[in-house]
């Protein structure tokens, strides 16, 4: 394919740059950029091409009220110069170029034409000398809101077949890109003035965007120069949805990312929870207060991360508003529907919009599924909270008891050993406390002792006989309250 070559007729290249002038990056820093930007952008494209003058153009410093302008300080919206070379010995045909450079309300645009006028005999130019046209690659700027190629040209006859073929050696040789990338990158073609349009750079995939016109009259070429002066607004808007959408992709993978995260996390709630009847651990509620704290930084990303894409979705709504008007605009001016550009908005603006819809709604699930692993989490801790309370409650309602029931167990006993001191007295031999035999072996006991250990005897039983009747209590209770559940169970 390398001996392939051919012929253009009064080659077009347009190059059409964006760059943000106010805004917020994708990392939510402020945007500023002076018009110094449109100077350090064209001149150093003029000092590559080296047959126009150089630091030719003034930018004004006013900035009028309505939007776009054109940034020129002239009474022209645009500035048209001369090559200076156009002779034999500089191996270049004669050229001209055209300068405009205009302010949008967020935004620059530096629209560059670079051609060959239509004359006879010397309008003409072949493969090699193509990339003229861009040397060293000067027309091909870095800038985060992108650029649009253009080529346009006449095609003779016996090669109008080969159009195709001969667009895609065009973009290789201007564009220094492989053959094999450039033939990937077509996404569609047509007709647009009655001539042959290619596209290149898919809205969904990537963001290199490049158009190729073949003429066949140059009637058709003039309806294009009628509408030149709206296709830079067209094709800035067209750069802000798929700039958007290819945003939006990147965090669509980021909240795919942190969704796996959410189930994993609360799948491990889920294992964790075998609390169901007992108390956690201090190991388990330090997991769960972990899983908390991961869960409740990943919300706030996840929610940053969401209100992006919708951020996104409105984005492109609004550029596919601004891009519906302004081809209606330029519909109304060629008196052409358009209808290349017209199926854009059918079949991929809305189409992306639908995409990110539809990515919204999977991804409020997972947020959902966030809010509900949060809440879980501070439920069963709550719950934990509210049984260690409760029990820290019985214990002190328990102790409290025991302690009072020691009090009375004690108090009780000491006034029945009182009792049986004092009333010892009056116990003789004629009026026993117990039968005659149970004394023989203590006969040769003092009174008093006697009257002691009979104290001391009736306290320990008072005392034994008060936790015994304690302990009755309690359990008559667990089964009086065991009972009452089964009965509300059943009710």
């Amino acid at each position: 394919m390398n001996d392939f070559d051919f012929e253009v007729y009064a080659p077009n290249f347009h190059s059409f740059t964006f760059k943000v002038h106010t805004g917020i990056d994708k990392n939510l820093q402020t945007i500023s950029c002076d018009r110094k930007w449109i100077l350090d952008t064209y001149n150093p494209i003029v000092e590559q091409l080296g047959d126009f003058p150089r630091d030719t153009i003034k930018l004004r410093e006013d900035t009028p009220k309505n939007t776009p302008f054109s940034l020129l300080d002239y009474r022209k919206n645009a500035r048209l110069f001369d090559s200076d070379n156009g002779n034999l010995e500089s191996n270049k045909p004669r050229r001209k170029s055209l300068v405009y450079p205009q302010q949008f309300d967020d935004s620059y645009s530096l629209s560059l034409d670079l051609f060959i006028p239509e004359t006879p005999e010397t309008d003409k130019i072949n493969r090699e000398k193509i990339k003229q046209f861009n040397p060293n690659n000067c027309f091909q700027i870095d800038t985060e809101l992108g650029q649009t190629f253009l080529i346009t040209a006449f095609l003779e006859e016996n090669n109008s077949q080969n159009y195709e073929k001969i667009a895609n050696y065009c973009l290789h040789e201007l564009l220094s890109i492989s053959l094999e990338e450039i033939e990937t990158k077509l996404y569609r073609q047509g007709e647009i003035f009655d001539s042959n349009i290619l596209e290149y750079g898919y809205p969904k995939e990537d963001e290199f965007h490049a158009v190729v016109v073949f003429f066949t009259d140059k009637s058709n070429s003039e309806k294009l120069e009628e509408v030149y002066w709206e296709l830079p607004s067209l094709f800035l808007y067209h750069h802000k949805i798929i700039n958007a959408y290819a945003d939006s992709r990147l965090d669509y993978h980021k909240l795919d990312n942190q969704v796996a995260k959410i189930e994993n996390l609360v799948s491990s709630i889920k294992k964790q929870d075998n609390t169901k009847n007992s108390q956690l651990s201090e190991l388990e509620l330090d997991n769960y207060k972990d899983t908390l704290k991961e869960l409740l930084n990943l919300s706030l990303d996840y929610s940053q991360t969401l209100r992006n894409l919708q951020y996104y979705q409105n984005t492109i709504a609004i550029n596919s508003h601004n891009y519906q008007i302004k081809l209606n605009k330029i519909q109304t001016i060629s008196n052409n529907d358009l209808d290349f550009f017209a199926r854009l908005i059918d079949k991929e603006w809305i189409t992306l919009q639908e995409q990110i819809k539809a990515d919204l709604s999977y991804f409020n699930q997972g947020n959902i599924i966030l809010n509900r692993g949060i809440e879980t989490i501070r439920g069963l801790i709550e719950i934990d909270q509210a049984k260690s309370d409760r029990l820290r409650e019985q214990k002190e309602i328990e102790r409290d008891h025991n302690l009072q029931i020691n009090i009375l167990a004690i108090g009780s006993s000491l006034t029945v050993a009182g009792i049986v001191a004092s009333s010892y007295g009056l116990v003789t031999a004629e009026k026993p406390l117990l039968p005659p035999e149970f004394y023989h072996p203590f006969r040769s006991v003092s009174p008093f002792y006697k009257s002691v250990f009979l104290s001391i005897a009736c306290a320990i039983i008072t005392y034994i006989l008060i936790r015994i009747f304690q302990k009755i209590f309690r359990f008559l209770k667990k089964i009086l309250n065991i009972l009452i559940r089964k009965i509300q169970k059943i009710s």
